[in-house]
């Protein structure tokens, strides 16, 4: 399977972010250890982007910027949909904090 530029940038910074996010939060248990952490989704999203953008398209700084606003508003959705969802399981008995873990 080959990668191209774009998917090796994202991910790239989701193996990043993946590993700061079992770093912060540690591992309680073995489950911490699957590959889904939303900490690594919104810094692929959020930085990825901006390398790729800033690095293949040679777009220009204050372009890469804006759409970092819109990638870092977009990041903010999904952290607040995922506590509330995280909240709303909770109160069901099930538990998804090892995806939401350093929030």
């Amino acid at each position: 399977m080959k990668l191209n530029k774009k998917q090796k940038f994202y991910l790239g910074t989701y193996l990043l972010g993946c590993a700061i996010a079992v770093l912060e939060s540690g591992v309680p248990s073995i489950i911490y250890l699957i590959p889904i952490k939303l900490f690594g989704i919104l810094l692929a999203i959020t930085v990825g982007r901006a390398f790729y953008l800033g690095d293949e398209r040679k777009m220009p700084f204050t372009s890469v910027v804006l759409v970092g606003v819109k990638s870092a508003f977009i990041a903010l959705l999904l952290i607040v949909g995922s506590e509330i969802l995280r909240d709303t399981l909770l109160s069901h008995g099930i538990d998804i904090s090892f995806i939401t873990a350093p929030f």
